[in-house]
């Protein structure tokens, strides 16, 4: 079984009306196909705006109204039994800084409609797994870039997934937290979790990952094994260009 499987999706951001003034439709994706196999690390690579983030939350059905399909682990979305199996840890911090690491992951298990015993028990286990134990009873806003990261992902795991989203999970951190990141993600992957990484760093994706789909304003330019490819910066460049994408 698929553990992700995308196919046909289109979206666009602008309203009916400014797509009838603009005179055509601007597509965050178009025409998008592509899919995961269970247990396996898959690269999502693109520079800014190659839509990357939106299809992020099209899997996670936080945004709607696109054509096409998704399915997660066979079930087709939005299906409230299939978004349980999703963890995602997205770019922008998602954490409450005035609180502790384990009150967020306490706030974060009720959402999760996890029993107080198995908040308890996966609290202690996800801090123990991204090295967060000494620091549960401390403030976020205490933490450092890299810490605030990894308890990023912690939150992620809390519910015990089976499909992990990660959009920049290592942005901007400490070369410690960075490996202690990729080192967690191959044990939960050896576990037989499947992994959807999208990241700006080449060198991450092609340690961690087998198999790699690079997309460009909205649409797939390489979808394959990462073994394909002998220099994944060169091909990124060739693939996408040289010139700055500011937007």
């Amino acid at each position: 079984m698929k553990a992700l499987e995308i196919s046909g999706i289109s979206f666009s951001y602008h309203s009916p009306a400014e797509k009838l003034t603009s005179g055509g439709i601007e597509y965050a994706l178009h025409n998008f196909s592509m899919s995961v196999e269970q247990g396996k690390i898959h690269a999502l690579l693109g520079p800014n705006g190659a839509g990357k983030t939106t299809l992020m939350k099209i899997i996670t059905g936080v945004l709607r109204g696109y054509s096409g399909e998704v399915f997660v682990l066979g079930n087709k979305m939005p299906d409230n039994t299939a978004l349980t199996c999703i963890g995602c840890a997205p770019q922008a911090i998602s954490l409450y800084m005035p609180l502790t690491a384990l009150e967020n992951l306490h706030f974060f298990g009720v959402m999760a409609n996890l029993s107080d015993e198995q908040i308890n028990e996966r609290s202690d286990y996800v801090l123990a797994q991204t090295g967060l134990t000494d620091h549960a009873k401390k403030l976020v806003s205490t933490y450092s870039g890299g810490m605030q990261r990894r308890l990023n992902l912690a939150v992620a795991l809390l519910h015990s997934p089976k499909l992990l989203l990660l959009d920049e999970p290592t942005v901007g951190v400490d070369p410690q937290s960075r490996h202690h990141i990729y080192e967690t993600l191959k044990i939960l992957n050896a576990s037989g979790m499947t992994v959807l990484l999208s990241t700006h760093i080449m060198e991450e994706a092609a340690r961690l990952c087998s198999s790699v789909t690079l997309l460009d304003r909205g649409e797939i330019i390489f979808d394959g094994l990462m073994s394909a490819i002998d220099n994944l910066e060169r091909f990124f460049l060739e693939k996408t260009g040289r010139g700055l994408r500011d937007d």
